[in-house]
């Protein structure tokens, strides 16, 4: 019972781990935001070209990963009129966001520590072979990782706005993040759906890394096994 408390566990850190890693990974992708602001016609809505939309960008993705809170504060054009673009309340709810971030950051390198720690101990003590031990845990986490990204996606799926709601409510301590459309470029320029499809792109990519560790696993196992055979 405890040796399959301690897989769950730590079946549980590495999705996490992977999960959390994805999500950092997705911010500062820049493809992500192109292809949402292609696909919701993002410069039509907001009246500001699509050069100045990745510029906008870039400095969104310098301010969160830069000690400095300047690129923040930025201008841009609007229906060719240069303007300021987000509001005080804005900036105070993306310094939030990005206070959260870089909590992430922490957490995905406390987890990655334990889990590289977890493993190191255990294969130095275990007497067993490493690599089927390896394999076989590889093609255990898969089904794991595949049950809990499943059922995400089809709950993201069914009900993204009151999941989106409550991820709000639990990351941040304030309301700033009720944004009125009518007045604040943040929301109109990404828009619920563009979260939407980044939370359905970071779940795939949760996904496809359990494959692909599954394929190595059983790559390096193959390998190894003909090598002890020449």
């Amino acid at each position: 019972m405890l040796l399959i408390i301690n897989k769950i566990l730590f079946q549980t850190i590495l999705f996490v781990s992977i999960l959390f890693s994805s999500a950092l990974l997705i911010v500062n992708t820049d493809f992500l935001y192109d292809f949402e602001f292609q696909k919701n016609n993002t410069s039509f809505k907001t009246g500001i070209k699509e050069n100045d939309l990745k510029k906008i960008v870039d400095d969104l993705q310098g301010f969160f990963n830069e000690q400095s809170d300047k690129k923040i504060h930025m201008n841009t054009y609007i229906s060719g009129v240069d303007k300021k673009l987000f509001n005080q309340k804005e900036i105070i709810h993306m310094v939030d966001v990005k206070n959260l971030l870089n909590n992430i950051k922490v957490i995905v390198l406390l987890l990655w520590t334990i889990l590289i720690a977890r493993v190191l101990f255990y294969f130095r003590k275990s007497k067993k072979n490493k690599l089927y031990l390896l394999k076989t845990f590889a093609k255990s986490y898969l089904k794991f990782s595949f049950s809990i990204t499943a059922f995400i996606l089809i709950a993201l799926l069914i009900g993204f706005r009151w999941i989106f709601y409550f991820f709000h409510i639990v990351s941040f301590d304030n309301d700033l993040w009720l944004l009125d459309p009518r007045k604040d470029y943040l929301i109109n320029i990404f828009e619920e759906i563009f979260f939407m499809d980044a939370a359905i792109i970071i779940g795939i990519l949760t996904l496809t890394s359990s494959i692909i560790f599954l394929l190595l696993a059983n790559i390096i196992y193959k390998i190894k096994n003909e090598e002890s055979f020449e």
